[in-house]
């Protein structure tokens, strides 16, 4: 857990450096009151990568289950009730447990939503981040000096799940104008042979969502950088 907070301690010390040399330049030849808003915009910047920080010392149990999950598009009242579960803006959720041989996690929102997930989490031991993702298709990402790599669709190695699935066509005459279905939560296991350690460090994103009227994503922790893992959130298994 500390480990992980002076990471974020120290990514912050840097930004807000860059910050603050940024906003020097810009407000040197300005007068005392522009002066003193500049500094209120710097603490603000300050306070916030702080609380990214707190939030990333924090850690999360994720609750043992004896029920393997099924993978089926929906977590109601069954296997999934003794979920860990952490809440999300506009009636979204996440609900994370596991057993000896799985991490399970699903992503659940509203009837009319898709619900896409992106499900990131850091290699302890090669300091590798892996993305999955869940919209049409699952595949898996590693970020690299290029950025993410091209994810690789079905190639399920130590993990599956319930992606949102093929609908039919809007015109099915010409074929054209693929539909997805709205409802399904999305759900995906990860083999614990996967990622060494009993504590992973996470970070979620839930998109496919309407929120206000317009379409959202939602991260968890909230300000979380997805190449950044200092800013995530450490899970633990309770074995």
């Amino acid at each position: 857990m500390w480990g992980n907070f002076r990471a974020c301690e120290a990514g912050l010390a840097l930004r807000l450096r860059r910050f603050g040399w940024t906003l020097a330049m810009k407000i040197r030849n300005q007068k005392s009151a522009m002066k003193m808003e500049s500094t209120k915009l710097l603490l603000v910047a300050a306070l916030s990568l702080v609380t990214v920080c707190a939030n990333a010392s924090e850690t999360i149990a994720i609750s043992p289950t004896s029920r393997a999950a099924l993978l089926d598009g929906q977590c109601g009242n069954d296997e999934w009730e003794v979920a860990t579960r952490i809440e999300l803006p506009a009636q979204a959720s996440i609900h994370v447990m596991h057993d000896s041989e799985y991490f399970y996690l699903c992503a659940k929102a509203k009837e009319d939503d898709h619900t896409v997930l992106d499900l990131y989490i850091e290699n302890a031991q090669t300091g590798h981040l892996h993305r999955f993702h869940l919209s049409a298709q699952m595949g898996e990402s590693v970020l690299t000096e290029q950025g993410w790599s091209e994810s690789a669709p079905w190639d399920l190695d130590g993990f599956a799940g319930f992606w949102v699935p093929y609908a039919g066509l809007e015109d099915p005459g010409n074929r054209s104008g693929p539909r997805f279905a709205r409802g399904t939560h999305r759900q995906i296991q990860i083999s614990r042979n996967k990622f060494p350690g009993i504590t992973w460090n996470i970070m979620i994103g839930v998109s496919g969502v309407t929120h206000e009227g317009e379409r959202a994503e939602f991260l968890y922790p909230e300000g979380a950088l997805d190449s950044d893992a200092s800013t995530w959130r450490q899970f633990s298994f309770s074995e």
